[in-house]
């Protein structure tokens, strides 16, 4: 399950007692087109072929799983590399930016050398989805059955693919945030889901990469535990994806007038 024990010692009001935990693997996965390298992501070693498919999509580097003619995924030095080969034809060479570091998994920009590679949107709107409160928080309650691996470590993220009415469909999880989407996109891919009929829920905050990935991915409507920041709600109304966040009182709706 991508988790690993380790022995340590935990003090509460009984005194010290000495406990095993599980903690999330975080390792080197190297992604490469056609054998050459393109990105080296800081992710935790599961659902890597969706992983890299995911990544490539929300990065525009390819516009359809169809694309993809093979994937190989091999040990490499301390890590793993996940090697996708794709015809010349269907990269956007334009979108391959140079990364000069690793993709960490708190970060979706490292390694960007130009700042106006930071903010890749598509250039219409994303399809119209309907996003229902009531189904939002009907997700948001069930989500913990779709995370086993946080379960046992209570550390990484998850993303969720759920019906117009709530129900979840799909989940990916990884320590990143960015890998967790990266992933379940790359499924939702794979499957030939129908990104019309659904929407994104996250376990975590609202960052405008998380806005930026859907919106490239074709995905239209994304929920997240936390309040969008002001870029992600900005990049949301441009693209037209619908946003929203657990709140106290309930599920917060964003307007995108």
């Amino acid at each position: 399950m991508s988790s690993l024990p380790v022995t340590g010692t935990l003090y509460s009001s009984s005194g010290p007692q000495s406990i095993i935990w599980q903690v999330p693997e975080e390792v080197p996965v190297a992604i490469l087109f056609n054998s050459t390298p393109y990105a080296v992501m800081m992710a935790t070693p599961a659902d890597l072929d969706d992983f890299a498919v995911g990544f490539a999509l929300a990065e525009g580097i390819i516009t359809s799983a169809s694309h993809i003619n093979g994937i190989l995924t091999l040990p490499s030095e301390e890590g793993l590399a996940v090697d996708l080969a794709v015809d010349e034809k269907h990269l956007n060479r334009d979108r391959m930016v140079k990364r000069s570091l690793e993709g960490r998994v708190g970060c979706g920009l490292c390694g960007i050398e130009d700042i106006k590679d930071a903010i890749r949107m598509p250039e219409g709107i994303v399809v119209n989805t309907a996003l229902s409160p009531k189904a939002v928080a009907r997700a948001y309650e069930a989500l913990p059955k779709y995370q086993p691996m946080n379960a046992v470590n209570r550390t990484v993220h998850a993303a969720a693919w759920c019906s117009p009415d709530g129900v979840i469909l799909l989940s990916r999880e990884d320590v990143g945030r960015h890998n967790a989407l990266d992933k379940l996109i790359g499924a939702l891919a794979k499957s030939k889901t129908n990104l019309r009929d659904g929407f994104v829920l996250m376990s975590s905050r609202c960052s405008f990469e998380l806005v930026q990935k859907c919106a490239l991915a074709g995905i239209g409507a994304l929920a997240t535990i936390s309040a969008p920041t002001a870029l992600a709600l900005q990049l949301a109304k441009q693209a037209g994806l619908k946003l929203a966040a657990l709140s106290k009182g309930g599920v917060m709706i964003f307007e995108q007038e």
